[in-house]
C-alpha cells in the first residue's frame, strides 16, 4: 500500500493549486495537501502537520517565497522547498536556491515537478537515513568513550602505517602504569619503554603480526615495581591485507600472579616436607651404622693414641683421624635425632669456619683453593657447634663439587642487625635461574652421581635454628649461599 505524501502548498491562485495538484495525480504522485496564502496560517500549518514537501509561488499578495524558507528554518524541519512560480528572473531564482529551495519548476512546465518531486523526496529520505546513521555513530562513539574513560583496563590503539604513531592510551595508564595516558601518546618508544626489557622483544612482534592470543607482559612501574598484564591485540588491515593499525587491551593480572606464586611456593615447601620425612628415615637409618663406624675409628684412634710417645712421627695424623671420627659421631647422632630434639647450644661462628676449613684443606684437590675472610668479635649464633659443622660442610661440599678443575672457594663472617652471616662463594660453573630456584629442593641435583641432599640438609639446620638460606647464582660467575643466623641470647 502507497503511502500518499503530504504538501504544504503556499499558494494564492486556486486555479492555479488545482493544476498544481491535478498534474502530480495525474503522472502517479499521490498527495494530500493544505493550501494557505499567508505567513501566519503556513506557520500553523507545519506546527499542526509536517508536510513532505513544501511548494511555493514566488510572490503573493501576504506570503513571499522568502518568508516560506524562513519559517521551515524557525521550525527546524528539513524538508525540500520547491519554488513553483511563473516566470521570476535567474537572479531571484538563484537567491532563493542560495536561501534553501531545492529546485525551480515554471508554472508553464509543470511536466518537470512529478520527477523533481520524487527526485526530491528520495533525497531527502537518504539523508534522513545519513543523519539517523551519524546521530548513532555519534552516540556510539560517546558510549565508547565514556566505556574507555572508565574502564578498569588499559584501551590502546598505535598506527602502524605509514608511520608507528600511539593515537590514543586510556586514563586507566595512570593507576596501571603510573604515568598518565597524555605522556604515552605520539612516539611508541613512550610506552613501550614501560616495558620490561625482557619482554619488549615480544610485544612488539604480537603488534607487528597481531594474532589476537593472550600475551602475559611485564612492565616497570615509576617506584621500580613490577606490574603484569595480559594484552589482547587485534590488527587493523585494508584490503589488501595490508596492516594499517592495532587496538589492544591490557588487563592487570598483578594480583593474580603473586597469589599463585605464593600458592606454587607454598606448593613446593609441602613436596619439601614430603621429602624431607623421607629423607630423615632414610638418613636415620644411614646415620646409625655410620656411628657404629665412626665409634670403632675413633676407638682404635685412642688406642693407637695411648701407645705412641708424643715424638713419634704420624701422631698428628692419627689425632686428626681421632677429631674427625669424634665429629662425624656428633654429626651422625644429630641425624639420629628428630628435628625437634635439635640439642639447643651457640657457636662461636669463626672458630667453627676455621676448625671446618682446617679439617677439608688437607682433602682438596689440586687446583682448589680456599680462603676464609673472618669479621673479628663477632657473637656467638644461636646453633650449636655440631649443627653449624654440620651446614658449613654440606654447604663447602657442594661447592666443591662445582669446580672440577679447580678454582677459589671463600668462606666469609660479618655481622648485620641482630644476626651473623656467613658466605660461601665458589668460581664454579653456576646455574641458570630456573635450577638455582629449586637447589634446596630434596633429591635435586643436577649432577651425575649427587644426592640433592647437601644443601637441603643445610638449609633445615639453619631454618631450625631461627635463621635462613639464600642462594645467587648465575651461568659462568659461580654460586654465592648466603646463611643468616641469629645471635645467641
Amino acid at each position: 500500500m502507497i503511502v500518499p505524501i503530504h504538501i504544504l502548498l503556499c499558494e494564492a491562485d486556486d486555479d492555479d493549486a488545482l493544476r498544481i495538484v491535478a498534474r502530480l495525480l495525474r503522472d502517479g504522485v499521490e498527495a494530500t495537501h493544505e493550501r494557505v496564502e499567508d505567513a501566519e496560517a503556513a506557520a500553523a500549518a507545519l506546527r499542526r502537520r509536517p508536510p513532505d514537501i513544501v511548494f511555493s509561488d514566488y510572490r503573493m499578495p501576504a506570503l513571499t517565497a522568502h518568508d516560506v524558507v524562513r519559517l521551515l528554518h524557525e521550525a527546524a524541519l528539513d524538508v525540500p522547498f520547491i519554488l513553483v512560480s511563473g516566470q521570476i528572473g535567474d537572479e531571484r531564482a538563484a537567491a532563493l536556491m542560495r536561501a534553501g529551495a531545492r529546485d525551480f519548476v515554471r508554472k508553464d512546465r509543470l511536466s518537470r515537478l512529478a520527477p523533481v518531486v520524487r527526485r526530491e523526496l528520495h533525497e531527502a529520505e537518504c539523508r534522513h537515513q545519513r543523519e539517523q546513521a551519524q546521530a548513532a555513530l555519534r552516540e556510539s562513539e560517546q558510549r565508547l568513550r565514556l566505556y574507555a574513560a572508565n574502564a578498569p583496563d588499559v584501551i590502546f590503539r598505535c598506527r602502524m602505517s605509514p608511520r608507528a604513531w600511539v593515537e590514543y592510551v586510556s586514563p586507566a595508564t595512570a593507576a596501571i602504569l603510573g604515568h598518565p595516558p597524555e605522556e604515552l601518546l605520539g612516539d611508541p618508544g613512550n610506552l613501550l619503554g614501560l616495558v620490561h626489557p625482557a619482554d619488549r622483544d615480544r610485544l612488539e612482534r604480537s603488534w607487528r603480526s597481531p594474532g589476537g592470543e593472550p600475551l602475559l607482559v611485564r612492565w616497570l612501574g615509576p617506584d621500580g615495581t613490577t606490574v603484569w598484564t595480559v594484552q589482547r591485540v587485534t590488527g587493523i588491515r585494508d584490503d589488501g591485507g595490508r596492516l594499517l593499525a592495532v587496538e589492544g587491551i591490557l588487563r592487570d593480572v598483578t594480583a593474580q600472579v603473586h597469589v599463585r606464586r605464593e600458592r606454587d611456593r607454598l606448593e613446593r615447601r609441602l613436596r619439601e616436607a614430603e621429602r624431607l620425612e623421607s629423607l630423615g628415615r632414610l638418613a636415620g637409618g644411614l646415620a646409625h651404622d655410620v656411628n657404629n663406624l665412626l665409634g670403632v675409628i675413633a676407638g682404635n684412634a685412642e688406642l693407637a693414641l695411648d701407645t705412641l710417645p708424643e715424638d713419634t712421627p704420624g701422631r698428628a695424623g692419627v689425632e686428626r683421624i681421632q677429631q674427625a671420627a669424634e665429629r662425624g659421631g656428633a654429626l651422625a647422632r644429630r641425624l639420629l635425632a628428630p628435628a625437634a630434639a635439635d640439642p639447643p647450644g651457640s657457636a662461636d661462628p669463626n672458630a667453627v669456619v676455621e676448625g671446618t676449613a682446617e679439617l677439608l684443606r688437607p682433602t682438596l684437590a689440586g687446583g682448589v683453593e680456599l680462603v676464609t675472610r673472618l669479621a673479628p668479635g663477632l657473637p656467638a649464633v644461636a646453633i650449636g657447634r655440631a649443627g653449624l659443622e654440620q651446614v658449613l660442610i654440606n654447604v663447602l661440599v657442594n661447592a666443591l663439587a662445582a669446580m672440577p678443575g679447580g678454582g677459589r672457594l671463600t668462606v666469609e663472617t660479618g655481622r648485620g642487625d641482630g644476626e651473623v652471616r656467613l658466605t660461601v662463594s665458589d668460581t664454579g660453573h653456576g646455574m641458570p635461574a630456573e635450577v638455582a630456584e629449586r637447589a634446596f629442593e630434596p633429591f635435586f641435583t643436577t649432577r651425575e652421581h649427587g644426592t640433592g641432599l647437601g644443601l637441603c640438609t643445610a638449609r633445615g639446620a639453619v631454618e631450625r635454628a631461627g635463621g635462613r638460606a639464600t642462594l645467587t647464582s648465575r651461568p659462568g660467575s659461580g654460586t654465592t649461599v648466603h646463611i643468616h643466623l641469629p645471635e645467641a641470647r
